[in-house]
Parts: C-alpha cells; structure tokens; sequence
C-alpha cells in the first residue's frame, strides 16, 4: 500500500480523525465546519485531509475512513487541479480576504461537481474577511447549494464576526501534549533542548515550533536582543535600528517585543529563568527597576498593534510604528543593559 493510502493528518490529530470520519459516517459533516486552534498544530492539514476524504469516489462503496489514493479523483488532488475543490485565502499580497475572492467561492459552489458527489471550499484564515466578503459569504453559509461544503479556519475565534460564527459547527483543535510534540520534533531531527525551547516560543504548537528552529528564529531572536540591548544604552542610533528591523517581518518583530515585554514582566514579579520565553532578557534589563505601569501600556499597544495587523484592518507605516515603539521602550527602562 502506497503513502496516499494513509490519511495525512499529524499523530495528535489521529482520534479527532476518527471521530470526524464516524460523524460523517453517522450522520453527516454540517456544511460548514469553523477549525479553531493556536497556530501551528495542524488546523489547515486536517482541513485539506478532510477535504480529500469528502472528494475520493472509492470512500462510499470501500467504506474507508482515509481517501484510497488511486481514484480518478485522488489523482487530480494529487495532481493539485482538483476540479471540486476551491482554496479561498488572502491575496495579492494582501492580508485581508476581499469581497472578489467571497464571489468567486459562491460562482464556484453555484456549479455541478465535476469529478466528485461533492464540492469542498477551504476558506483560512476566516477571521481576515473584510466586511464586504463577511457579508458576501454569509446567504452562502445560510443556504450552502447542492452537496458542498466550506471548511474554515480562525485562530483568533473572536476576531471572526459573530454572524459568520453563528452559521458554522466548531471543531476545536487541542494543542497536543508537550511530550507527543518534543516526540514529533524530535523524529524530525531536533535536538531536545532547542524543541523546548522552541515548543515555548509557539504556544506549545508543534508545527510552528519546528518552523522556528528551521528559519533559525533562535538567532534572529539574539540578533534583535542584542539590538535592542545597544539603542537601550545608547550604543546603536535609532535610525540604524530601525534601518536593520525593517528588512524583518513585521509580524515577527511585534510579536517577539510582546513575548518580551510579558517576561519582563513577569521578572519584575519574581520569575526565574524557567518561567520566561526569552530568558536571555535577564542578563540584558535589569526587571527590577522597571516601570510596571508603562511596560504594560507597551505590551498592550504592540499585541492590538499586531491584531490589527493580522487582521488586515490597519496599515501601519513600519519605520514611524518601529520608531515609536523604540522612543516608548526606552522611556521604561531606567537602568539599561549590564556589561
């Protein structure tokens, strides 16, 4: 038996699998299925393994609860032009999910299945639908046509518009134990002490933490410490800064000064080294002599700086938002870094 006989979906997820087959063996799979869960542990494979499933024309009479890998049908996903099935995400660099790409998902399960008993749609992430699309999807979420179904993904559950929420069914995903996740990693080459450490940086989700080791997020981390370390002391200006952070992501960097600035506090609270995400920040800041009030108006500012921007509702101008970030950190720091 060939690989595409088994259902690709990760170790952790194998139960919910199963549950999610007999369900819809049962008594069928709702129309439209909301996956939730922290990045990273698999929401979207679970979600293309199920759409594969729902399009295999053997799994009826084989009574199969993965796809059989051989059907025409198979083929054509294997293939990647799969003429029942329909991705609908961001695009054209944006990070919003414009009302263009809603019309085309609703012409699309206007239409007979080709191949298939069935269309499938994989809409992610749903919580980045602008409010024209929101509204474009809902009539089809409310009366799906024929034999469809939309597959959605959030991982911010309460950015996605209560009306969209109301017409989905939710499947949470769980964030796998820490040791199914250091066991997975560590299968994929990771040496165990860089996993946890990993696995810490990421919500404890596997695949995001992977991710982070193969990119060398670890160094980069160092590099941006060491950064801000310097413009603390006054060692590195501003504007050179700034010059560097610009050529990362964004996202990264605001999410990093977030990790940051929650364990600063939670050093100026008494924590050790084995309560922080970035215990290096130790030997950097002294926790002790910060302001509290001010660090939290920070970390406040960068997570709703960062959720607009995931969300695609704001635009930020990335040198004034870095540059306003760095004036307000320094103003809390009131004994920078240590030799």
């Amino acid at each position: 038996m060939s690989d595409s006989h088994w259902s690709h979906v990760y170790p952790w997820q194998s139960d919910l699998w199963d549950s999610l087959i007999k369900r819809h063996q049962q008594q069928g799979l709702p129309h439209a299925l909301m996956l939730t869960g922290v990045e990273g542990i698999g929401k979207h494979a679970l979600a293309l393994e199920t759409a594969r499933w729902l399009l295999c024309t053997r799994r009826i009479e084989q009574h199969a609860n993965v796809a059989c890998g051989e059907c025409h049908s198979c083929r054509l996903w294997q293939a990647g032009n799969h003429p029942d099935f329909m991705e609908c995400q961001p695009e054209d660099d944006s990070r919003q999910i414009r009302i263009d790409g809603v019309r085309k998902l609703n012409e699309f399960l206007m239409q007979t299945p080709q191949i298939s008993r069935c269309q499938v749609v994989s809409l992610h992430p749903v919580e980045v639908l602008n409010g024209n699309a929101a509204n474009a999807l809902l009539k089809t979420l409310e009366e799906p046509p024929g034999e469809s179904f939309l597959l959605l993904e959030t991982e911010r559950l309460g950015s996605v518009m209560p009306t969209i929420r109301s017409r989905c069914q939710r499947l949470t995903l769980a964030t796998p134990s820490p040791q199914q996740s250091l066991d997975w990693m560590q299968a994929n080459g990771c040496d165990p002490l860089v996993a946890e450490q990993a696995l810490r940086m990421n919500q404890m989700a596997p695949i995001a933490a992977l991710a982070w080791v193969q990119q060398q997020r670890h160094e980069q981390h160092n590099h941006w410490l060491q950064q801000l370390q310097q413009w603390s002391n006054g060692s590195l200006p501003l504007d050179a800064m700034v010059a560097i952070w610009k050529k990362d992501e964004l996202t990264g960097i605001l999410s990093w000064l977030g990790q940051l600035s929650a364990d600063l506090m939670r050093a100026h609270m008494g924590a050790d080294h084995s309560q922080l995400l970035e215990p290096a920040i130790l030997g950097c800041f002294d926790a002790s002599t910060l302001q509290p009030a001010k660090l939290i108006a920070l970390h406040d500012r960068i997570n709703s700086t960062l959720g607009q921007i995931q969300s695609g509702a704001s635009y930020f101008n990335r040198q004034l938002l870095l540059e306003s970030l760095m004036i307000e950190w320094q103003t809390l720091v009131t004994n920078p870094g240590r030799d």
